[in-house]
């Protein structure tokens, strides 16, 4: 099982197609049950998604890897005590993987207080959750450790697919975590729902909605998996459980497509791949 099971609507309300707000305790628990039931063995959390750390915590999840993003603009003096916070937090000694959330967060003072903590058992591999290749490409020229990154990547937004960065991570031994694979449910939603900031990418989101015009929005969103065989994990949220029930069994019935298919459907546009330049309240 390549699915992980992102935590950031057990804290926040988050999504533009989430109009359930935050995952209220029942449906977590329920959540949480079903993923393990299905084999998801990886939790995705981050110290900025609200409470999700204490309502993991206050859950059996031991049995699950964990993830973790520090709190974006975090100086190298606190990453110790913020660390300390997000076990306490999530009821754990140990954390299978810790990130950056931002990259521009990184100074070699940071990550001699990782390798510290690394050194002392407390956490697993360290790396960074990056928006573009640009980002990777100065993250390596400036030598910084890269042992687990998290990076986008849907039928929309194939920068890192495109560019070869995946290969390349992969022969650096890196591993390698997929998010945004829905773009916030953008590619869920039916067209008539998408706010009006999505007006002027229609032909995108088109050519997008006429694809596999025999397959469901969520089929075709998961059908970029197979084609990228270097992912270890992809990391998807949910507000209902049988959300992850549908997922998990699209994910099951997946096939192959030609790759000059996917390449019709990539967008390099900001506005439209880009999540933090939306507007739309």
């Amino acid at each position: 099982m390549r699915l992980a099971l992102g935590t950031v609507q057990f804290g926040l309300a988050y999504g533009i197609s989430n109009s359930a707000g935050e995952v209220p305790d029942d449906e977590l628990d329920t959540i949480l049950a079903l993923a393990r039931q299905l084999g998801v063995d990886t939790l995705d959390t981050a110290q900025a998604y609200g409470n999700a750390e204490s309502r993991l915590g206050s859950r059996p999840t031991a049995d699950f890897r964990l993830v973790n993003k520090l709190a974006p603009g975090i100086r190298p003096p606190e990453v110790n005590a913020c660390v300390q916070s997000s076990l306490q937090r999530l009821g754990r000694t140990r954390l299978d993987g810790l990130l950056l959330h931002r990259s521009q967060d990184a100074s070699p003072a940071l990550f001699e207080a990782l390798a510290t903590l690394q050194q002392e058992g407390k956490v697993g591999k360290t790396g960074v959750s990056v928006y573009s290749p640009e980002e990777l490409a100065l993250w390596l020229e400036q030598g910084y450790p890269l042992e687990l990154v998290q990076l986008p990547a849907n039928l929309l937004d194939q920068r890192f697919l495109r560019s070869g960065w995946l290969d390349r991570l992969q022969d650096l031994g890196c591993e390698i975590h997929v998010r945004s694979l829905f773009l916030q449910g953008l590619l869920l939603m039916q067209s008539d729902l998408r706010p009006d900031h999505f007006h002027p990418f229609s032909e995108q989101l088109a050519r997008l909605d006429g694809w596999q015009p025999h397959s469901s929005p969520l089929h075709k969103a998961l059908s970029l998996i197979p084609a990228l065989p270097q992912v270890s994990r992809f990391v998807v949220g949910v507000c209902h459980a049988h959300e992850l029930a549908a997922i998990a069994s699209a994910y099951a019935h997946l096939h192959p497509c030609h790759d000059n298919e996917l390449a019709a459907l990539a967008c390099d546009e900001p506005a439209l791949i880009n999540p933090a330049l939306w507007k739309t309240s």
